[in-house]
């Protein structure tokens, strides 16, 4: 690639012991048409030869292709693959992400550059639809409402692994990735972008791997995300340095335990007042029951799972039935309460379970 080339698009990619995913990703790319764009990946200390396999890929890819060594965890690599961009659009992507469409980045690129000439700045912003590569192709409601839940552009809803582009001055204006916690720095950069302006789904779809979805279970994986957005509301700090050593997974099935995870938790709040964790349990009880609209989204992708729709063709019926009538129902007091009983009555029973498979283990869960 010669020294002349100027990219239109910078596609930023955090990698960490990834040498098994950059050829797949290097493949996705250069099947890309009518766009000029730059891959620089932002390798966080690999130890399994990333660096040096991309390089190889970079040698025969119609795209410049740098790779920029930093600081371990998402938010610092990517700040620092930003620093080094030479596009005046950003695209912050998964190594594990793929296109079906040759001309995803293109129509990307245009449909945001669209939207900045219709709102006469540069504060926008978009994300691609989500779609999930499973190594089971059998069709699945629950993968099925959260491909669905990734097209909303509600709070909670997106996150990184549908990539984010935007402006390059208004990456700056806010300020980058949070770099205070390893992970979490796409719901907090969501937000972020979500008070200045929405968020713009783009016309296209990426893939993701399902991969730890599939392994750690879905279920588990998901009531885990769920804790740990609601630690991150709560401002449990002490919760996010404590977490990795609670992970645990079945030694038969290699499914994620919750018990250690729960069991950490009730051991974490009993060091704390009384005091405290009344807040703690009124705080979860708030977030909980602002987050109701989802059991009448679920409804809604039910429905349009049955009639044979995509993701994007759910009618969401019952959730503007919650948006005019229930709203304001849930932010209530009462509710608040209502929904922390019914959390701690969920965590004293998932605690009296037996612990599942003859033992646990644990890995690697980066």
């Amino acid at each position: 690639m010669t020294n002349d080339y100027t990219p239109e698009l910078s596609i930023i990619v955090p990698v960490l012991n990834e040498a098994a995913h950059v050829a797949p990703l290097f493949a996705t790319l250069t099947a890309q048409q009518g766009i000029r764009f730059e891959l620089i990946l932002c390798d966080g200390g690999s130890g399994d030869g990333t660096p040096q396999r991309a390089a190889q890929l970079a040698r025969q890819a119609p795209f410049a292709t740098e790779v920029v060594p930093a600081p371990r965890g998402r938010g610092r690599q990517m700040n620092a693959g930003a620093v080094v961009a030479r596009a005046g659009t950003l695209l912050f992507l998964h190594a594990d992400s793929t296109f079906a469409a040759a001309d995803a980045l293109a129509c990307g690129v245009a449909a945001l550059r669209a939207r900045q000439a219709a709102v006469g700045c540069h504060e926008v912003a978009g994300r691609f639809a989500l779609g999930f590569l499973r190594s089971d192709a059998t069709p699945s409601p629950a993968y099925f409402f959260y491909e669905a839940k990734a097209r909303l552009d509600r709070p909670e809803c997106i996150r990184g692994d549908q990539g984010f582009m935007l402006p390059r001055p208004f990456f700056r204006s806010l300020n980058g990735f949070d770099e205070q916690m390893p992970f979490l720095e796409d719901l907090r950069f969501a937000d972020a972008v979500a008070a200045r302006c929405g968020w713009l789904l783009l016309p296209a779809e990426i893939g993701t791997s399902a991969r730890r979805f599939e392994a750690e279970g879905l279920w588990e994986r998901q009531v885990l995300n769920a804790i740990i957005v609601n630690c991150l509301v709560a401002g449990w700090t002490e919760f996010f340095t404590t977490l990795s050593g609670l992970y645990r997974f079945d030694a038969v099935t290699g499914r994620l335990s919750l018990h250690p995870i729960l069991d950490g938790i009730r051991t974490l709040l009993a060091c704390r007042s009384g005091e405290w964790r009344r807040s703690f349990w009124r705080i979860t009880g708030r977030h909980v029951a602002a987050n109701a609209w989802q059991i009448f989204f679920w409804l809604d992708t039910r429905r349009a799972f049955s009639q044979g729709r995509g993701p994007g063709g759910v009618a969401p019926c019952w959730l503007r039935l919650y948006e005019r009538r229930l709203k304001q129902l849930f932010c209530t007091r009462p509710a608040a309460m209502a929904a922390a009983g019914l959390v701690r009555l969920w965590f004293a029973f998932m605690l009296m379970r037996p612990l599942q498979g003859p033992a646990t283990k644990t890995r690697q869960t980066g």
